[in-house]
């Protein structure tokens, strides 16, 4: 053979290589999309209807169901999976009008995660994202250990004004993605980018979240009115402060799960003082910018004293005044373009999802099965069973407030029936709740984190999982003696 034909078949042979690669790239997507059907239809149509379970509720579980297997093995784009949620709501009879199904797109966390994309988008085209993390970064320790205990201690600072983790995650997406530009994309430091949009953006935001009661009124609400347990803003302050202890839990596995002990930031502080200096003084668009922003926490910090302003509506509303003439430069195809758009429809086809449960009552139905199959272990066993089950349930709800407000009563009746007190195991079993980081669609907070495009679906469970289970041994074990401390022991009536 010739050298000639030697050079020809090279690239022939590196077309065919690309080729069987490419396929095996899709085997796998392939194979998830045709067992999410599988898994559709056999929850459809082949598994029996339970007693008390509508064929609608039935159809709606068999979505989740195509949902998950879809996110799991990446079998469809995201956003194509949000928007494929309600036509099959649609097509297989769980709504019968477009409106309904589609609802999700209309929810107030769903305005909330738009308005928290634009406005990451905003302050990316105006540079304030990078203004504010070279400020963050040129005032610590050169080490990402120090960076992500800095944005840890202010998730717990602004907790306290916006009460809605989503909107924290929100204000903190801008800033990490600024952080994590400077890093740059050297393999080195791409462990470090994935721990700081996971734990800066997502954790932060759920983990400061049960500390103030401004978060969780529901709860409270069905406390005090079924138990007379009187829980005040401060009392619950005070019964809650010791899950303080879970920041440094979370941050510890964190630095070891991503290996981050010793990495420094790229080229010093000196850089990073002189890429701040660069960027100049702060711009008259940029303090426009941040005045609405400080609007937008304003009018979140006293939604339920001042105004009855949903907090979605808010941030969308602050978001549309940065356009207004004369008071910004923004333009519309800047910010459109940089806009999370996939992920936004991920959300909302997510929220529809919740919506069909709920008018189904396959919500209902799943949580009241909890009755029938919870062990009795003694007071910890049982406690921690049902702490896993209701993970186990809460994998198809996206929204933390509708899963505390479905569980909420179920929870409540449980304790009474397994002669616990019912203050404390209703706060055990629904705080742990909160913490629902299996999959980064359960919890909008983790859902933002997801948005930046830092880390993988598994990724976010391999590190999200054992921070559930190491919140629910803290809780078993820590707040649980604290609570009976305090008056409320779980193992009495």
């Amino acid at each position: 053979m010739s050298n000639a034909a030697v050079v020809e078949t090279t690239p022939q042979r590196a077309r065919t290589n690309d080729k069987r690669t490419n396929d095996k790239r899709m085997c796998w997507p392939l194979a998830g999309f045709g067992l999410a059907w599988c898994i559709f239809f056999c929850i459809n149509t082949i598994l029996p209807k339970p007693e008390g379970l509508s064929p609608q509720g039935m159809t709606a579980i068999a979505v989740m169901g195509w949902t998950i297997t879809i996110w799991l093995t990446n079998a469809l784009p995201k956003s194509i999976s949000g928007l494929g949620i309600p036509l099959m709501l649609i097509a297989f009879g769980v709504f019968k009008k477009t409106p309904d199904a589609f609802s999700g797109f209309t929810e107030n966390e769903s305005f909330l995660v738009l308005g928290a994309f634009l406005l990451a988008a905003v302050m990316s085209v105006t540079s304030l994202d990078k203004k504010i993390a070279l400020g963050i970064v040129s005032r610590v320790k050169p080490r990402v250990t120090h960076l992500l205990g800095g944005f840890f201690a202010a998730h717990i600072v602004t907790a306290l004004l916006v009460p809605a983790t989503l909107a924290r995650a929100g204000m903190f997406l801008p800033i990490v993605a600024g952080v994590n530009k400077l890093l740059g994309d050297d393999e080195e430091y791409r462990p470090a980018r994935k721990a700081l949009a996971m734990a800066a953006i997502g954790f932060g935001a759920v983990f400061a979240g049960p500390i103030f009661l401004t978060g969780h009124v529901i709860m409270a609400s069905l406390l005090n009115a079924k138990a007379g347990a009187g829980i005040t803003w401060s009392g619950w302050t005070w019964l809650h402060w010791p899950l303080l202890g879970l920041f440094p839990v979370m941050y510890l596995w964190i630095v070891h799960c991503f290996k981050l002990r010793g990495v420094g930031i790229p080229c010093g502080l000196d850089r990073m003082c002189r890429e701040r200096d660069e960027l100049g003084p702060v711009t008259g668009d940029q303090v426009a910018i941040l005045g609405l922003v400080g609007l937008a926490v304003a009018l979140w910090a006293t939604e339920n004293v001042l105004h009855r302003l949903p907090s979605g509506i808010v941030l969308v509303g602050v978001v549309a005044l940065m356009f207004v003439p004369g008071l910004t430069r923004l333009t519309w195809r800047d910010v459109q373009s940089r806009t999370n758009w996939g992920t936004w429809l991920l959300l909302a086809g997510a929220l529809s999802l919740v919506k069909a449960f709920s008018n189904t009552g396959a919500d209902e139905w799943l949580a009241g099965r909890m009755v029938d199959i919870v062990p009795a272990w003694g007071w910890l066993g049982t406690l921690l069973f049902v702490m896993v089950l209701v993970q186990v349930l809460r994998l198809g709800i996206i929204s933390n407030v509708g899963a505390v407000t479905l569980m909420a009563p179920i929870v409540y009746s449980l304790a009474g029936f397994l002669h616990f007190n019912s203050v404390s195991f209703t706060l055990a079993v629904l705080n742990v709740d909160t913490y629902a980081l299996i999959l980064p669609m359960e919890v909008t907070a983790s859902l933002i984190a997801y948005s930046s495009g830092e880390f993988t679906f598994i990724e976010f469970m391999k590190t999200g999982s054992m921070l559930t289970l190491l919140a629910m041994l803290y809780i078993a074990f820590v707040m649980v003696p604290w609570w009976g401390y305090n008056g409320f022991p779980l193992w009495a009536s």
